[in-house]
């Protein structure tokens, strides 16, 4: 893997925001994770974010269902 930026040096990991291959010269380390000089420096933009899984309304739609189902089968 070659960095994004040196692409005669060997990256070491990728920035956690826009995803780009950063060398040892490259990679802005921070509290929140690795990111690239422009994403670590971007005063508008916070850490990048993990993506969430379902919301609990809709787990809970999928439970009710779950249960109306089961008692129709039941009765």
């Amino acid at each position: 893997m070659k960095c994004a930026t040196h692409p005669d040096r060997t990256a070491l990991g990728y920035c956690g925001r826009c995803g780009k291959a950063l060398c040892k010269e490259c990679l802005v380390r921070l509290s929140t994770g690795n990111y690239c000089d422009t994403c670590a420096n971007a005063p508008d933009r916070g850490p990048a974010r993990p993506r969430r899984g379902m919301s609990w309304w809709v787990v809970g739609l999928i439970l009710l269902a779950a249960f109306i189902v089961l008692r129709a089968l039941i009765h």
